[in-house]
């Protein structure tokens, strides 16, 4: 997308604020007229000292009103005008600042309202691409960047052009000749400009990229800490870490010499020009001193909007390229969309079947040709080695991805035919780490069903194994629980992710690796919930250690993206299989740490 895209695709975030824009410009329209009435009143006042009598407000350049002032009262009208238009710019300032300010901050609270809108939208796989330090780097960084070009930017090109058009007029009404040729070095700084500029907007680029390797490794270092020191490896980190920060240092420079050049050029334009207007102006006589003040005062004043303009371009590139990188995510589409008609799920009565489902992850075959039903009612557990395809059925009954060929049916209907939130809300997923926020337990236990009455709280804990602990803490249900859950086991915090989906009252109840991550004394107590909770619902047990599935319906044996063994736990067993196998394995493990 080219910048003026970019930049043009920014501003219709602003349409619908324009009311703020069309104050904020009323400002800059007094600002404006402000400082052409400061240059057209220059000569005159010169005149006026030099004289010492009103007549020296008349001539080819009169202030009319003034001239017929006796002298004692334009002696002090003529400083109360310039101190009421100071008042006036200063008004108009003011006014600017707020609002643009004002339309910068709505602006960019839509802009990022949509972007954490589309960051909790996309599925797991497309956030897996990105790196969590870059995808925050373009949250605050990359936010800022559209911020200050809003602010500063927008609110520069209004006031600083309407300043140059008034000043313009001025010093063409005082010499169409000599200001004309003043105002003709503007735009022969053009193509020079646009060339540092292309240059500063490259390296740009290249300075936010950087910045967002650099956010990506310390998010990264930060994660995995333990191992960074475990292993000595804090100077191969730094090593990489200086590398980036070089690159990020060379490019901000580059980019930073590419924009200070630009006002460099037009101040010395600007003084080639002005020399030669005095000098044309001394050898000709063309003009009477008092109007050869005001238009020197103009095209000085002129020159102040126009460098303004160069300078703050740059945050108008900085814009451009922050906003290539959020709209490189913006038009991210999941891979699961809505058909133009899509219908609300039914609530299950008889099932879900995978009908010959085919998955992919780019060359990485997933799922091959699987054929699965989960019966309502039952428990349905599958199990196999890493890489089965295990993981991916939850991500299709999710909708977090879609079969390449073949069908997901719920009710013997292609899920396809359905709104994607509608089927979400058919399961409570319970998943290998445990995901907590940093409010209370209240607040997690009702982030499935906010309408929950405490009742319904406390019994969907009480269900989980969960209410006993919970009431033992410092404020019970209402104490904070810290970031990720930190004040509590891994065993406490899998029982309050239970007890969430309990509370969900989803149709079905999916637990994906619920117990592998934890030590046996946490697993033996999520296991007792488990066995108070799944009885007589519908849920899918993803699990590694099959002891966690004896108890299941039906359990699947998965393999290379198939189901290679069906049966219960017993008839398994007797079969003497690839499940009875993998239970000889994990048994004797057992025994051997055990003894």
């Amino acid at each position: 997308m080219s910048v003026p895209a970019v930049l043009w695709r920014l501003l219709r975030y602003g349409r619908p604020h324009v009311s703020v824009l069309v104050a904020a410009f009323g400002c800059m329209a007094v600002l404006g007229l402000g400082t052409g009435a400061y240059a057209y009143l220059m000569g005159p006042a010169l005149r006026f000292l030099l004289s010492g009598g009103t007549e020296g407000f008349g001539g080819e350049h009169a202030v009319p009103w003034l001239s017929k002032l006796p002298r004692e009262t334009a002696l002090w009208g003529f400083p109360v005008v310039v101190v009421l238009i100071g008042l006036i710019k200063g008004v108009g300032y003011l006014g600017q600042f707020y609002f643009m300010g004002l339309f910068a901050q709505r602006v960019v609270k839509d802009l990022r309202r949509e972007v954490f809108l589309k960051l909790t939208a996309l599925s797991p796989s497309q956030l897996s691409k990105e790196r969590v330090g870059d995808l925050l780097s373009r949250f605050s960084t990359d936010m800022t960047a559209v911020e200050w070009a809003a602010m500063y930017t927008v609110g520069s090109y209004l006031r600083d052009s309407l300043q140059v058009l008034v000043l313009a007029g001025v010093a063409l009404s005082m010499s169409p000749l000599l200001g004309g040729v003043m105002l003709a070095v503007i735009p022969l700084a053009a193509l020079p400009a646009s060339r540092l500029t292309r240059k500063a907007l490259k390296r740009t680029r290249e300075g936010q990229s950087q910045l967002g390797q650099l956010a990506g490794q310390l998010h990264e270092g930060l994660g995995g800490l333990r191992t960074i020191q475990a292993f000595n490896g804090q100077a191969a980190e730094l090593e990489r870490f200086s590398a980036h920060t070089k690159a990020h240092e060379k490019a901000v420079v580059s980019a930073a010499w590419a924009r200070g050049a630009v006002p460099g050029l037009m101040e010395v334009l600007a003084a080639a020009a002005l020399a030669g207007m005095l000098a044309y102006a001394a050898a000709t006589r063309a003009m009477e001193p008092a109007a050869l003040l005001s238009l020197i005062t103009a095209v000085i004043l002129v020159y102040q909007p126009v460098k303004d303009l160069g300078r703050v371009t740059q945050f108008a590139m900085q814009a451009a390229i922050s906003g290539e990188r959020l709209f490189a995510l913006l038009d991210l589409r999941h891979p699961v969309e809505d058909p133009p008609e899509a219908l609300p799920a039914p609530t299950l009565r008889q099932g879900l079947r995978f009908q010959d489902v085919h998955f992919s992850y780019g060359q990485r075959r997933a799922l091959e040709g699987l054929t699965l039903e989960l019966p309502v009612g039952k428990v349905t557990a599958l199990v196999g080695p890493s890489g089965g395809g295990k993981s991916t059925v939850t991500s299709l009954l999710l909708r977090f991805e879609k079969p390449q060929s073949g069908h997901l049916l719920l009710e013997g209907v292609d899920a396809d035919r359905y709104a994607a939130a509608s089927v979400r809300s058919q399961f409570a997923l319970v998943t290998q780490e445990p995901l907590l926020f940093s409010g209370t337990v209240l607040d997690n236990l009702r982030f499935s069903r906010p309408d929950a009455t405490l009742e319904e709280v406390e019994a969907a804990a009480r269900v989980a194994q969960a209410d006993g602990f919970i009431r033992n803490l410092p404020q019970g249900y209402e104490t904070r629980i810290g970031e990720r859950g930190v004040i509590l086991s891994g065993g406490q915090r899998q029982r309050l992710c239970i007890a969430r989906a309990v509370l969900s009252r989803a149709p079905v109840l999916v637990l994906d690796e619920a117990t592998s991550s934890l030590d046996p004394e946490s697993e033996r107590e999520v296991q007792a919930a488990l066995a108070a909770v799944l009885p007589g619902r519908t849920a899918l047990v993803i699990a590694h250690r099959l002891s966690t599935v004896t108890g299941a319906d039906i359990i699947h044996v998965m393999e290379a993206g198939r189901v290679v063994e069906s049966g219960t736990h017993a008839e398994l067993l007797q079969a003497s299989g690839r499940y009875a196998a993998l239970w000889a394995l994990q048994t004797s493990g057992a025994e051997r740490g055990a003894a």
